[in-house]
């Protein structure tokens, strides 16, 4: 998974990297349950 090749703004770059430079938010504990904006973002990157 880490090794595939996407295309960012930036050019062709392996997820793993993209990933450093873009990471994804994750909702901790304490903010579990309340509706986060970048909840809704994660899901539809992960459908592509």
């Amino acid at each position: 998974m880490d090794d595939m090749m996407i295309d960012t703004p930036e050019g062709p770059m392996r997820w793993a990297d993209w990933k450093k430079q873009n990471p994804v938010q994750l909702p901790s504990r304490r903010t579990k349950g309340k509706k986060l904006p970048n909840v809704v973002k994660l899901h539809t990157e992960v459908k592509k």
